[in-house]
């Protein structure tokens, strides 16, 4: 998701709010700067907040005239204790735990129809209950030279063990290429070329964050506005106030409640995941009915869902509303209004697929692809079958996602230049001044107190990954990558983490490289599917671990943790994740393939591979078919999508500079795009819902009820998502791995072969996915 912020401060006003001597972080203003962060408005024009008309400063901009510079003064304290601990057992201990959890749970969602979220706040207010109950209890004792207990649990041990346990909690991107490596083309790899790869990818970014200390970290300009939620919600819990202890109250409260009923919709009553209206209220449902009313296998009008893992999908509770408007304003035109003109009018045969959001691949007769007889023994592409079994269809709605990803990429770049353009080339400007940009600010200088980080860990960081990364393609040809596309896949990294840092660092906006490597590796390798996934998962990663390295260090300076300490816990996060990644991969494939290669189809909705059968399509269309050769013909048109991305922001520009007050700037065309191409990804099911919810509480109960908004909505978003979470790894711990075949059917929980939305009396396996 997308945030656009208020144009950054002047670093003359930045250093006016230094102050030399003690000071405390109010509690109210802590409480408010997440919902002002939350609720800043879409608003670049460079003018004043007086000069801006009475009519948009409504609700959802609340506290807005307190500008950046204030909210960065009331969230970071000018102040620091050099002597406090940092890197500890208990940040080793608690951080390691929390880590493997969320590494296993992502991994495991990863392969779920609606997967949610391993929360950050679940982590955050998790942990500082566990990190007290430690300190109280752990004897003063020294092992191997820590200390087992070094004094009261502090906010830089809580931040260390929220870093570590968000670097490795996440299912690594490179496990896409395992999966479907396993489960479409066949090929094992065995462990230590699948941890190497996990292992490489994950960690040769972490070199790149040494270019980048001096123009995205040290530059208050470059203020990194995600991070302040994430510093005010530290200062909150390690604040002297009753507020901590009700936050918690609550907090437990709604996790234990959601805990216990997600087990209705995760095992006990599957239909809660998606109620279709237009099917449940018909007997018998048509065709019409179900490609409208589906959650799964059509676009979800009036479908509610009532489980959590659907409902906060798109984030809702947190996600700033002007981001929600545009990103369900393009899911819902995409899913509820073109799709349907597309089937209705028989749009490129439309109706003769079997869902007309499919991420499968047909053939002219509209049946399963048999891409296996495209590929030679190396799995690359048969020339004379191609020719042969030409043309590759995709569903309408699949076909038109890409000229959307296309739109998105070319979009973003403009709508940057033109809204942030200022903002990038000053910083840019200041970069090589020892003391330009601000950097001797109060933060900066308090710093100095602890050692940097030194060039040779970032340079070793990236020769002995690369290294491997060589061993790694050279002793697998599986992988069909030449030393010299691995080079020009990192050299694109380079070339892009500089320009696209410091959009992220100034605006909160961040673009992908996935579809550029992709698209990047089909014209220069075609024929090879492998090659282009392991191509777009080096280039994108190792840009995208460079900024999560980076906004980390930003958050390490907000709190006064030594850059060092922050680069070894995110390191050891990395490789604790990426080898609970590769075991918990390994585990569910053997467990559930027949669910999520699409030979059989899950009749509780739980379990698809939707995500892997979408990274398996982009490895065909992309890197077997290429670019050269799959848009030709009818899909020419979806190349549109480069210019009209280019357009729509300057229209919209040009519509903003004229009309200042009709909120011409709040429509951004990049996020809109971003929510056209969810599905199939994710299932229809979540799009009313949570439309309903982000409504709810972004409008009535902020409206309405703004003290407990600021208070206690990410709590309550963090408890959910954590509730979820933990509900997930326990249905699959007691009920698929121990209690294997335990289960009890009925309406609401259909055996195999029936559909727990009722829309189908039987299900037939999913088109096209191998």
């Amino acid at each position: 998701m997308y945030e656009r912020v208020r144009s950054c401060p002047s670093l003359d006003e930045l250093r006016s709010t230094d102050q030399e001597g003690k000071e405390e972080v109010d509690d109210d203003d802590v409480d408010n700067v997440g919902e002002s962060i939350r609720m800043l408005p879409l608003d670049d024009s460079g003018g004043d907040e007086e000069s801006r008309p009475t009519e948009e400063r409504s609700y959802e901009t609340k506290n807005v005239d307190e500008s950046i510079e204030d909210l960065i003064s009331k969230v970071v304290p000018s102040t620091d204790d050099p002597s406090l601990p940092a890197l500890t057992i208990r940040v080793l201990i608690l951080g390691s735990v929390f880590c493997i959890l969320g590494a296993a749970s992502s991994q495991l969602f990863y392969f779920k129809s609606n997967p949610p979220s391993f929360s950050s706040y679940f982590v955050i207010l998790a942990s500082h209950p566990l990190g007290k109950f430690m300190a109280a209890y752990l004897p003063r004792k020294k092992l191997m030279g820590f200390s087992l207990n070094p004094g009261p649990f502090n906010i830089k041990e809580h931040l260390l063990i929220g870093v570590l346990a968000a670097s490795g909690g996440s299912a690594a991107y490179a496990s896409d290429i395992l999966a479907i490596l396993s489960l479409y083309y066949k090929t094992e790899v065995g462990a230590v070329a699948g941890t190497t790869l996990l292992l490489t990818t994950q960690l040769i970014g972490f070199g790149l964050s040494g270019l980048l200390m001096k123009i995205l970290v040290e530059p208050p300009s470059c203020y990194w506005p995600n991070s302040l939620v994430l510093v005010s919600l530290y200062h909150t819990l390690h604040s002297k106030s009753n507020l901590t202890t009700s936050r918690l109250n609550f907090f437990m409260v709604v996790l234990g409640c959601t805990f216990m009923y997600q087990f209705l919709p995760a095992f006990l009553f599957p239909t809660l995941n998606s109620l279709p209206m237009l099917c449940l209220l018909s007997n018998p449902t048509t065709r019409v009915l179900r490609m409208l009313g589906s959650g799964y296998e059509g676009i979800g009008l009036l479908d509610f869902s009532l489980d959590w893992s659907s409902i906060g999908a798109t984030s809702p509770l947190y996600t700033p509303w002007f981001s929600l408007l545009n990103y369900f304003g393009g899911l819902m035109g995409m899913a509820w209004i073109i799709v349907p003109i597309m089937w209705f009018t028989n749009f490129w045969d439309a109706q003769n697929f079997s869902s007309p959001v499919s991420a499968g691949l047909f053939t002219s007769s509209f049946t399963r692809f048999n891409v296996t007889s495209l590929l030679t023994p190396s799995l690359e592409l048969n020339t004379t079958v191609w020719e042969t079994s030409q043309p590759l269809l995709l569903t309408p709605y699949f076909a038109l996602s890409y000229a959307f990803s296309f739109a998105s990429l070319s979009s973003i770049l403009t709508h940057v230049y033109l809204f942030y353009g200022h903002e990038i080339a000053d910083a840019w400007s200041k970069r090589g001044s020892p003391s330009g940009a601000g950097r001797d600010d109060i933060h900066n200088r308090l710093m100095r107190a602890y050692p940097s980080v030194p060039q040779s860990w970032y340079i070793a960081m990236i020769v002995v990954n690369f290294i491997a990364s060589a061993t790694l393609v050279l002793t697998y040809p599986v992988f069909q990558t030449p030393l010299w596309l691995l080079l020009l896949a990192l050299g694109i990294a380079v070339i892009f983490v500089v320009p696209i840092g410091i959009v992220s660092a100034v605006s909160g906006q961040t673009i992908g490289l996935n579809v550029l490597t992709e698209f990047c590796h089909g014209l220069l390798q075609p024929g090879k599917p492998v090659g282009n996934v392991f191509f777009k998962c080096f280039g994108y990663m190792a840009m995208s671990q460079a900024l999560n390295l980076t906004s980390d260090l930003k958050i390490a300076l907000y709190l006064k943790v030594s850059y060092r300490d922050m680069f070894k816990t995110q390191v050891l996060g990395t490789v604790i994740g990426a080898l609970v990644n590769y075991v918990t991969l390994v585990h569910v494939i053997d467990a559930k393939r027949p669910f999520l290669d699409g030979t059989d189809v899950d009749p509780t909705g739980q379990w698809s591979g939707r995500q892997a059968a979408v990274f398996y399509s982009a490895s065909i269309i992309w890197g077997l078919v290429a670019p050269r050769r799959f848009f030709s013909g009818k899909y020419w048109v979806l190349y549109l999508g480069f210019p009209i991305g280019v357009a729509v922001p300057v229209l919209m520009y040009y519509l903003h500079k004229k009309y200042p007050s009709r909120g011409f700037d709040k429509i951004v065309f990049p996020i809109i795009c971003s929510g056209a191409t969810l599905l199939p990804q994710l299932p229809a099911n979540i799009i009313l819902t949570g439309a309903m919810v982000s409504w709810l509480f972004h409008v009535r109960i902020a409206r309405h009820h703004p003290r407990w908004s600021e208070k206690y909505t990410l709590t309550l978003s963090a408890a959910l998502d954590a509730a979820t979470s933990l509900n997930a790894l326990a249905v699959y711990g007691l009920f698929t791995a121990t209690f294997k075949g335990v289960q009890w059917y009925w309406w609401g929980n259909p055996r195999p072969g029936g559909d727990s939305e009722h829309c189908v009396q039987h299900r037939p396996a999913v088109e096209g996915l191998r």
